[in-house]
């Protein structure tokens, strides 16, 4: 047997210590963790230049052993342009998984400068729920309560530095601000066409409006409204509600009657019962042309491009209130023209010549019979019924409101009951057709409980109700009441039979009856007893008569004045309690 060499043994033994040297440095002294590297941009410009507030970015990270577990996000107003993080870093950062953001910058000048830094984090930290606060200074921790200052619940989180790009990216954003825009409410039935007033209004009118910001509502500061003329300063009337966003110009009649070719009108915000005063606005042109502006204001104290009523070749024409009445024309049937003409002539006659002129408001122009029966309403009723028609009738002691078979229903069930409840009274004079008030509108101001409903089919005979009543025939006054009795009225004496619907009446528990129509003599009979036709409330606020008194004028049947005896009767009488109360109040 050879033996080994003590030599070549010995310098086996020192290569397996030197083997086993190497393998104990390996062991002992792993590579240390190698930090991400984040890259941040803005597309689709490769370079950042001058921007709105709205602004998506992206960025990703790059670990050269491990991989990015997610993202520290912040962003801060600076005075110049920025390329890395401050230091020490006090930036507050929130924890993303995600690549991408659409940020709103949020300003309040009209120049800002903003830094956005991201940071990548890898494999070594465990990461924390989405949207956690995280602060690196005086050292990482979770900012629990989200005030800066470490304490309490917050969580300090040892591993972050060691798995943190420690020098992130950063981009500096130059943003500029975008002003707001405002419009006007757009119409239901056509979303091209604003809602707007009439063409011709009294002292009283509606608009409504909305706005929005590039940079988000929530920097809407204000709005302004204005007049006719917007180059001066004084003109504006500011808005500072964000919610007040319908406002209505009122002109009192104190102030109006005694007004010369221009006044200030009152601004309340919101509907007729909610309303709120906001100031005056001056320049309101009487008996003449008038336009509305109204404008948005941004934190950056930027406006908005004015938004005009009306516009193009379209007007806003302005009537001064004349009259302590309002004669509402609800009535498109064929004699419309000498219906008008009967009212007038019998108002102008009322003794003491308070009624010899009065104000019309045609509210039946533009539509016909069927369009009133599909829910269409005249030109000239605004679309704020409540409170832009509220507020037309306030400016009046009276509303005299006459219709044909299809009155407005909708129209007086909006504006009548709060014209009433602030001191205004009505006058109310209509017919009926088949259908009767569906909705129960009527109950809403009229002193009745309910209008009978029967079939008036001729051939349905005798009925409590007709739609054929004889010349001549007479409306009973009731004579329960003495000393309190109206004067015999009675249809004209042409044609021979009235096309008219004929409904009695049920009053309301503290109404009072004023007329009931004759027991019918023809033969065969076609309505049976003597149906109540017309009513006034227990306060003496509301008239209401189920038939249209332009057909009762007969001054042989009736009584040698006609009308004007019930006209007198109703406005010096029943009404002599009404001083200028509406007038005066609002």
């Amino acid at each position: 047997m050879r033996r080994v060499s003590p030599g070549i043994f010995a310098v086996f033994a020192a290569a397996m210590l030197l083997c086993g040297s190497c393998r104990d440095h390996v062991d002992d002294n792993p590579a240390a963790n190698r930090l991400p590297s984040t890259h941040l941009w803005l597309t689709p410009d490769s370079a950042v230049g001058q921007g709105v507030s709205r602004q998506h970015l992206y960025w990703y990270g790059e670990d050269p052993d491990g991989v990015v577990r997610g993202y520290l996000f912040a962003f801060s107003i600076v005075a110049t342009n920025v390329t890395a993080p401050p230091s020490p870093d006090t930036l507050r950062y929130t924890w993303t998984s995600a690549n991408d953001t659409t940020l709103l910058f949020p300003l309040d000048t009209l120049f800002r400068r903003f830094l956005v830094v991201v940071r990548g984090v890898d494999q070594e930290f465990p990461g924390l729920p989405k949207g956690s606060v995280v602060r690196l200074y005086p050292f990482p921790y979770r900012d629990v309560d989200d005030n800066g200052i470490f304490g309490g619940s917050d969580v300090q989180l040892p591993g972050l530095a060691g798995a943190m790009d420690p020098k992130g990216a950063a981009l500096t954003f130059p943003i500029r601000n975008s002003p707001p825009s405002i419009a006007f409410v757009q119409s239901p039935a056509d979303p091209t066409v604003p809602l707007r007033q009439p063409d011709t209004t009294f002292t009283a009118a509606t608009f409504a409006w909305s706005a929005s910001d590039p940079d988000g509502n929530n920097t809407l500061v204000s709005y302004r409204v204005s007049l006719n003329d917007t180059s001066d300063s004084a003109g504006w009337l500011t808005v500072k509600n964000l919610r007040d966003t319908m406002v209505t110009l009122v002109v009192p009649r104190a102030r109006s009657d005694a007004a010369g070719a221009t006044i200030a009108a009152d601004v309340y915000a919101g509907s007729f019962l909610g309303r709120q005063y906001l100031g005056q606005l001056p320049g309101l042109t009487l008996d003449g042309d008038n336009v509305f502006y109204v404008e948005a204001r941004d934190v950056a104290g930027e406006y908005s491009k004015p938004a005009v009523l009306p516009s193009g070749t379209d007007r806003w024409y302005v009537k001064r209130p004349r009259s302590s009445l309002l004669l509402v024309n609800d009535y498109v049937n064929s004699d419309s023209a000498s219906a008008l003409t009967t009212y007038l002539g019998s108002l102008r006659s009322v003794p003491g010549g308070g009624l010899a002129s009065v104000d019309i408001l045609n509210i039946g122009r533009g539509v016909t019979l069927a369009d009133k029966n599909s829910g269409k309403v005249g030109g000239l009723v605004p679309p704020f019924v409540d409170p832009a028609l509220i507020q037309t009738f306030l400016l009046y002691d009276y509303v005299l409101w006459y219709t044909d078979q299809q009155p407005s229903l909708s129209v007086a069930q909006l504006s009548l009951f709060s014209y009433i409840g602030n001191g205004g009274k009505v006058l109310f004079s209509t017919s009926f057709v088949n259908t009767i008030d569906p909705r129960g509108a009527l109950k809403d101001f009229a002193p009745i409980d309910s209008v009978s409903s029967v079939n008036l089919s001729p051939v349905q005979i005798p009925s409590v109700g007709d739609n054929r009543i004889p010349a001549d025939f007479v409306l009973v006054p009731d004579s329960s009441v003495p000393g309190n009795i109206y004067p015999q009225l009675a249809f004209n004496a042409t044609p021979p039979n009235h096309s008219i619907f004929m409904r009695p009446l049920y009053p309301r528990s503290d109404a009072r009856v004023i007329y009931r129509l004759q027991e019918d003599t023809r033969i065969p009979v076609r309505y049976l007893g003597t149906p109540t036709v017309g009513v006034v409330d227990g306060e003496r606020k509301i008239i209401f008569v189920g038939l249209p008194l332009h057909l009762l004028n007969n001054t042989v049947a009736g009584n040698p004045e006609g009308l004007v005896a019930f006209f007198t009767r109703a406005f010096t009488r029943e009404y002599n309690s009404m001083q200028v109360v509406n007038r005066a109040k609002f």
